[in-house]
């Protein structure tokens, strides 16, 4: 039985938003149109801009000023004007643009009813939260499960990691702890988060 459930944010409680919405978001921030074809058309100069996938630089999450300078540099070089440039930075970082899944509340709610402590360990910019921005530290680093481990009280062999990426939540097996790969959240109305609550919860 685990005591803790260390999960992951974007991709497995919470719906990140399209490139096609997130420009959409941010064409209406300065009141501009975000027609199709507009949307079509910043897409099309971001692509030819981050042709060498700076994007996801590594370490950028965990380094607010290097993430605001690479997705500088890349909207500089996309030919866009500073007020979208700055529209796309705001939406790309602020989470309430991310969609929690709907089976989200219950299964944590449900979960922390039972006893067992709940932290998030994101990489993006309950009873704690491990964010990669404040620890400097981005996963599979094993400091940020060591951070999220110490901040529900909780040994590795006791809480299991719960995420959508092997590469990334996976590396939480390195401290001897437990892991859950789930496939990437695609849609809020997606449901897998009962295939944890079997394990944190058998029969």
């Amino acid at each position: 039985m685990f005591s803790a459930l260390l999960v992951d944010w974007r991709g497995t409680l919470a719906v990140p938003l399209t490139e096609e919405q997130w420009i959409g978001a941010a064409l209406g921030l300065p009141s501009r149109p975000a027609a199709p074809s507009d949307i079509a058309s910043v897409s099309a100069c971001l692509a030819a801009a981050d042709a060498g996938r700076r994007l996801l630089t590594p370490g950028m999450d965990a380094d607010p000023e290097m993430h605001r300078r690479v997705f500088t540099d890349v909207l500089s070089d996309a030919g866009l004007d500073p007020d979208l440039s700055e529209a796309l930075y705001e939406v790309e970082s602020d989470p309430l643009n991310e969609l929690v899944a709907d089976d989200a509340p219950d299964f944590l709610a449900r979960t922390r009813a039972s006893g067992v402590r709940i932290a998030v360990v994101s990489d993006v910019h309950v009873d704690g939260y491990a964010l990669s921005y404040e620890h400097g530290a981005e996963k599979p680093d094993l400091r940020l499960f060591e951070a999220a481990l110490s901040m529900v009280g909780a040994c590795p062999g006791e809480a299991l990691m719960v995420g959508d990426r092997y590469t990334h939540d996976g590396g939480a097996t390195a401290l001897r702890m437990a892991a859950l790969i789930l496939p990437p959240l695609t849609a809020r109305t997606e449901r897998r988060l009962h295939l944890a609550e079997r394990l944190l919860a058998p029969p």
